[in-house]
């Protein structure tokens, strides 16, 4: 089936009342931050769950989260011990979600809740297959983002496009957005941080990409989990490990096509 039937089947599925989505929210360490991300997260245009993933978090996350639960019959939680980073929490929300779209919200609230019906839109109208947020058109709050984080982020923002063929503006933006089934279809390894294995994964997919521009603003609590030299040094392997795999993939289409 051609991209275009696909997108058309897509955005007729999308029309139904019955279809689901599902927030996923990593979290660690961030009791300061979780109640009013929780009570932020907005309507979005289908029936919506949040799945809180408390990702061996110390400072008591999970029993906030344990008490909004009788108020909230969309709310659910899970939560493990030890800590084994943003990647392996996303994976754990996405393999539990019900929703057949997938989104995930930043624990630090840098991205606002409140821009999450941006991301749902583009699937739902069958532009998109995936939707990667942009925090590069819109000004930043003063202090959003280091100036390291900006270098790093460019840099990265050079390499993803160059491997993947297609411009991205903002590579390392956690807040993301795609279809449960193509979810399943991507082989994400990447426990530390995961941003990569999705993007790289839906251009393994060929899965129509659109960027959503967001307004990012500075953490008003808690720490960043960023690391850049250490968390860079990974992203440079996961970029080296994902192209030998499209360059494999595509002589691998080349070969069927002649």
């Amino acid at each position: 089936m051609g991209l275009d039937r696909v997108a058309e089947s897509r955005a007729t599925a999308l029309s139904k009342t019955d279809l689901t989505c599902s927030v996923i929210i990593p979290w660690y360490n961030e009791v300061d931050n979780i109640a009013n991300a929780l009570r932020r997260v907005p309507e979005l245009r289908c029936r919506t769950e949040v799945i809180v993933v408390d990702d061996g978090s110390t400072d008591g996350t999970a029993e906030v989260v344990r008490a909004l639960m009788p108020q909230s019959s969309h709310l659910r939680l899970i939560a493990y011990a030890p800590n084994r980073g943003k990647g392996y929490a996303v994976q754990q929300g996405f393999a539990a979600a019900r929703g057949d779209i997938l989104l995930i919200l930043d624990a630090d609230m840098s991205v606002p809740p409140e821009d999450l019906p941006k991301f749902v839109a583009p699937l739902m109208s069958g532009r998109a297959r995936f939707v990667n947020g942009t925090r590069m058109v819109y000004s930043m709050e003063r202090g959003a983002m280091g100036w390291i984080h900006r270098l790093g982020n460019r840099i990265f923002n050079r390499l993803v496009s160059w491997l993947i063929g297609q411009r991205i503006t903002d590579s390392l933006c956690g807040t993301k957005a795609l279809f449960r089934e193509d979810w399943r279809r991507i082989p994400m390894q990447d426990t530390s941080w995961g941003d990569f294995d999705l993007l790289f994964g839906a251009a393994l997919l060929n899965l129509p990409l659109v960027e959503v521009p967001i307004h990012y603003r500075r953490r008003v609590a808690g720490k960043s989990k960023m690391q850049p030299f250490r968390h860079g040094l990974i992203l440079l392997q996961v970029c080296a490990a994902w192209f030998l795999r499209l360059v494999f993939n595509r002589a691998a289409r080349d070969r069927i096509d002649d």
